[in-house]
């Protein structure tokens, strides 16, 4: 890795960025679909132990069948290594220094918070949001928008850390596929989130040859196939949305760092994103171009009856952070430029260190640290 001093330029980058934001505008006249829209979460998946991106280790028939519906982004960051901020910024379509959750403890979304299912109940969408993590409880507001919000999980033990308190997977998809057999239209936001891979690493015996992180891939393959497939069985799988990627990634051992929440490299930013659209149109394709959270929204939005992004100081500038993907996804249209934010603040939070910001283009990376680095 090539380490320097960044020029005040490149800093300036971080400003720029800070500077931006998009709101939700009201929707055109005639949607692009109107069927399912599912978004699935899988929480600590790096990007790089799917087969879909050159791992050859592990076994994900049923990821591999969704990306070969539907399009592979090769390049797609999240803006911060924890689930709650991340998990904010994919439904809220806002940045952390705008949507102001900054840390998994200590932080909750705030009053009047909008999130991507406010809209589309307004749009006449069935919402249900089926969560797998402590972190994403009902408390902490992030329930918001849904008709139902199943947060469901164990109690908390004192000697427990609050990041391993989870429910399996298998049982929040039982609970939304029940939710989803409920209803009586087609038009439904559906939003799965499971913690496989999350720590602790404890895969069904099934997957025991395997490492323990990629045990549990495997698992959340299998997991994920049970709802893919049910969509199928209930013949909404052809005309229905459907959004695949991870939160944020895992350190395993890389820069040092073990799990994740501290450092903003690539092993715990860049993430996966898989998006299939009604008919699988564009399905088997892969888009080079960087790509970040915040894009989701808008083009979800965009999708089910507009949602034009804007932002300051001048709508087409490349520093609004959320762009509708829905271009490259229909056809071969290069997406605009992007710098893609990024920020750890738990270094500061819980150790006293400095905080951490980094921006990625399609070229470079540029983290601001006690010594910066780009590369």
């Amino acid at each position: 890795m090539l380490v320097r001093k960044v020029a005040p330029a490149a800093a300036a980058l971080v400003l720029i960025a800070a500077g931006a934001y998009w709101m939700f505008q009201r929707p055109s006249a005639t949607p692009r679909s109107d069927g399912p829209i599912v978004l699935i979460s899988i929480d600590t998946l790096r990007a790089d132990r799917l087969p879909v991106y050159g791992n050859t280790r592990i076994k994900t028939p049923h990821i591999d069948r969704l990306a070969s519906d539907g399009l592979v982004f090769d390049n797609a960051y999240a803006h911060s290594p924890q689930t709650l901020p991340s998990h904010t910024s994919i439904l809220s379509g806002d940045l952390p220094f705008t949507h102001g959750v900054r840390d998994n403890i200590g932080f909750a979304v705030r009053a009047g918070q909008r999130f991507l299912q406010h809209t589309l109940k307004e749009r006449g969408f069935a919402t249900g949001g089926f969560v797998s993590s402590y972190v994403l409880r009902k408390q902490v507001g992030f329930g918001g928008g849904f008709d139902v919000y199943d947060d469901q999980l164990p109690p908390v033990s004192p000697d427990q850390p609050i990041g391993q308190v989870q429910r399996r997977g298998e049982d929040t998809v039982a609970r939304a596929v029940a939710w989803l057999d409920s209803q009586g239209s087609r038009q439904f936001f559906l939003f799965t989130h499971i913690y496989e891979p999350h720590t602790p690493y404890a895969p069904p015996d099934r997957f025991a040859s395997q490492d323990p992180y990629d045990g549990e891939v495997a698992y959340s393959d299998e997991i994920i196939g049970k709802l893919l497939d049910h969509l199928r069985e209930k013949d909404l799988y052809d005309d229905a949305t459907i959004v695949l990627l991870s939160d944020h990634g895992e350190g395993l051992g890389d820069h040092g760092e073990s799990e994740h929440g501290l450092f903003l490299y690539r092993e715990t930013i860049r993430v996966p994103l898989i998006v299939k659209l009604p008919g699988s149109r564009g399905g088997g394709r892969r888009v080079a171009a960087p790509v970040q959270h915040v894009d989701v929204v808008p083009t979800i939005l965009e999708l089910t009856g507009g949602g034009e992004v804007s932002g300051l100081p001048n709508p087409a500038s490349t520093a609004v952070p959320g762009r509708s993907l829905l271009a490259v996804l229909d056809g071969d249209a290069a997406l605009p430029a992007a710098r893609i934010y990024s920020e750890s603040l738990s270094p500061r939070f819980h150790y006293g260190w400095s905080a951490l910001y980094a921006l990625s283009d399609e070229r470079y990376r540029y983290i601001r640290a006690p010594r910066d680095e780009l590369y």
